[in-house]
């Protein structure tokens, strides 16, 4: 398996644990306030990670989490979930949803231009296909912008920035201690948030088991999602974002009975399309691999 198959690999399983991490988020925000939410499932993960980077013995000085690219990367991090949670609190959901996926596209073409990166057309098309599989899904009301929209923008520029960062850290930093680091700091955002909600409460003993399984999923999807952008190509592993939005579409209809219709069929299709055209592409020996173009792949 080359480097491109293991970043699809990683960024697979990545994006479903998102969904998974989602639905845990959704079910606790008829609960608890986001920012409450935002800390104590960062707090959570935090712990979850930091044991994990013992265990494994992928401790650093933190030191390297005052870096400069690291810095950027933390702080990318940490801004896309504010305005992520602000877009929610004056858009709509759909709208939030279709806007997000912009960012494989976005860091397909930062990829190209910072990295040096050849996304050969078939790439690109495959990118615009999955994109446009989301919109026959969500198909937001285009006219739902307002007073949301400087918020959409500043999402999609943090998490470009957020990806394209991840790419550039030293190789020599294992994946899950950026994870450990990034929980950390997405925690604190939820003081962020705080201002402009409801005042934090003690959680349920339900709200508690959600938010550890929410906790749990950003650990998985965090690391793997690192790894993804490290160790493949991002132009490559990028459009396989869009793979797991079917499971949200069933988790949907299983738990708040949205039932997909005939367009959204229509947009599933095209993202696993567009997903297993570029499967396809990096079979062993159709590609060279990330190693070639970035000059070795990081140490995990």
């Amino acid at each position: 398996m080359n480097d491109n198959a293991r970043g699809i690999f990683s960024v697979l399983i990545a994006s479903t644990a998102f969904v998974i991490n989602d639905v845990m988020v959704k079910l606790t925000s008829a609960e608890l306030p986001s920012g409450e939410i935002i800390f104590v499932r960062g707090a959570l993960a935090t712990v979850m990670l930091t044991i994990a980077v013992l265990l494994v013995g992928a401790g650093r000085p933190l030191s390297l989490l005052i870096a400069p690219m690291m810095l950027v990367r933390l702080g990318s991090a940490a801004a896309a979930t504010v305005f992520i949670v602000l877009c929610l609190r004056h858009l709509p959901l759909a709208t939030v949803n279709t806007a997000l996926q912009v960012t494989p596209l976005a860091v397909t073409a930062g990829a190209a231009l910072i990295f040096r990166e050849r996304v050969p057309l078939k790439r690109w098309a495959a990118a615009l296909a999955g994109f446009v599989g989301v919109a026959l899904i969500v198909r937001p009301d285009t006219g739902s912008f307002g007073i949301g929209a400087p918020f959409v923008l500043l999402t999609l520029v943090s998490t470009t920035i957020r990806d394209l960062t991840t790419r550039g850290l030293a190789q020599d930093i294992p994946s899950i201690f950026v994870a450990a680091g990034s929980a950390a700091v997405i925690s604190l955002a939820g003081f962020a948030v705080a201002p402009f909600e409801e005042l934090w409460h003690w959680p349920s003993t339900r709200a508690w088991l959600w938010l550890t399984s929410a906790a749990a999923s950003m650990f998985i999807a965090t690391t793997f999602m690192i790894i993804a952008l490290r160790i493949g190509e991002v132009s490559v592993v990028a459009p396989f974002r869009y793979v797991p939005v079917p499971l949200s579409i069933v988790l949907g209809w299983w738990l708040w009975s949205d039932v997909p219709d005939a367009m959204a069929w229509l947009g599933i299709a095209l993202i696993l399309a567009a997903g297993l055209y570029v499967l396809h592409q990096e079979r062993p020996g159709r590609t060279r691999g990330a190693t070639a173009s970035m000059h070795g792949s990081p140490a995990e």
